[in-house]
């Protein structure tokens, strides 16, 4: 019998979960803005940059971001998100308000990141 991946490269697939918490740099409440990555090109390219790690050791026909004719609004939240689901996080949103230099408020949201036991 075939062994799965998430039994064979277990130590593969936390390394590269906890390369993309460090890469999102969760504040004291384990969460990020979606807007501070939206705003950061450098942060989204580089979690693209790591589709051929996570083909090696993730089962990716299921998430968007890795099929070939599939336009998606935001792969880099997408290959986040769904990465670490499979790997047992729990990957929460809150609708969130901040103010802009100008002093209007401005809506996006929060997302909180929990390793579940």
């Amino acid at each position: 019998m075939r062994i799965k991946r998430s039994e064979k490269y277990n130590a593969e697939r936390e390394s590269i979960c906890t390369q993309l918490i460090r890469l999102l740099e969760l504040d004291d409440t384990h969460g990020f803005l979606l807007s501070d990555l939206d705003d950061n090109v450098e942060k989204q390219n580089k979690i693209v940059e790591m589709k051929p790690e996570i083909k090696k050791v993730f089962e990716c026909s299921n998430i968007s971001a890795f099929k070939p004719n599939f336009e998606c609004k935001r792969p880099y939240l997408n290959i986040t998100r769904s990465i670490l689901r499979k790997q047992g996080y729990s990957f929460i949103g809150n609708d969130h308000w901040i103010k802009d230099e100008d002093g209007l408020a401005k809506k996006t949201v929060k997302y909180f990141i929990f390793k579940n036991n």
